[in-house]
């Protein structure tokens, strides 16, 4: 399965994945493997087509047409990443493709044949899934001091100042970033304080971040 935030970006063509894996669960003889190869097919145009208008595509000078997967999958790849990156891309939506055509056409397919499409047409979409993903997302932020990752947001609450201090700390170090102060006012303007701050929770730190949270202190 696809994380839901990669399939949030190929929804359209893990629909039509998730009909090839139907076909594959009824399939028997080697047509019905065969027309897993086309779901797959069609799994790979949506995607072609589901980013033609992308703001991060750009301009597309002689774009291909629209059922023009490995046309427009060299054109994503050369927007979404770059080196190495960028020649794998390529490459896994070249050979990608060429499976699902072969599958389609292969008379003596056999239930194996079909599988290694499937997986190869999943990876391939959860790949693109990733990248735009990524793309949409922006980089994640890293410690100014020692490059970490592992960031995380520190919120300490002054009930006299009817507010709380917020900065963000890194896990690795133990670098800290300048600390702001937010009155709770400020903080819930245009909210119903008094039914928020009445609602289930062990303390208002509790309210102030979604279900889940882990980044409160």
């Amino acid at each position: 399965e696809l994380d839901e935030d990669a399939e949030e970006h190929v929804s359209s063509s893990w629909r039509r994945f998730r009909q090839a894996l139907e076909a594959m669960d009824e399939a028997s003889e080697s047509e019905d493997f065969q027309a897993v190869g086309i779901k797959c097919r069609d799994a790979l145009i949506a995607l072609g087509k589901s980013h033609m208008d992308a703001p991060w595509l750009g301009e597309v000078p002689g774009a291909p047409k629209a059922a023009d997967f490995k046309g427009w999958a060299s054109i994503y790849a050369e927007r979404l990443t770059d080196g190495r990156m960028r020649n794998y891309l390529k490459a896994l939506a070249d050979k990608t493709w060429d499976l699902t055509v072969w599958l389609q056409h292969y008379s003596n397919a056999t239930p194996v044949d079909a599988d290694i499409v499937l997986e190869a047409t999943a990876h391939l979409i959860g790949t693109f899934g990733k990248v735009i993903r990524r793309r949409e997302a922006g980089e994640p932020e890293r410690c100014p001091r020692c490059e970490s990752y592992q960031l995380a947001e520190d919120i300490q609450h002054d009930a006299e100042q009817r507010g709380f201090f917020a900065s963000t700390v890194c896990g690795a170090c133990g670098w800290r970033s300048d600390v702001d102060f937010t009155p709770w006012a400020e903080h819930f303007e245009g909210s119903d304080i008094e039914g928020y701050l009445s609602s289930p929770g062990l303390g208002i730190s509790d309210r102030l971040h979604p279900e889940g949270d882990d980044s409160a202190g």
